[in-house]
């Protein structure tokens, strides 16, 4: 999968998550989330981790290093 495809799912499934729980919590809570916030908040929390996660795992990957190919 490549790098836009991964961020495009991450990031619907992050909206759709985000807003289920901020959905969830409002309830419990009894008041009335701010679901553009949530989710945009939530965006870019799973942006950064896909990315942060992708970048830690190629730079760990010995077979992809410059040097043994």
């Amino acid at each position: 999968m490549n790098v836009l495809s991964r961020n495009i799912v991450a990031g619907i499934w992050a909206l759709i998550l985000g807003e289920v729980l901020a959905y969830i919590t409002g309830q419990l809570e009894g008041l009335t989330p701010d679901y553009t916030l949530v989710g945009i908040l939530a965006v870019v929390m799973a942006l950064i981790a896909v990315n942060a996660v992708t970048a830690i795992t190629e730079s760990a990957n010995p077979a992809k290093t410059k040097d043994n190919k």
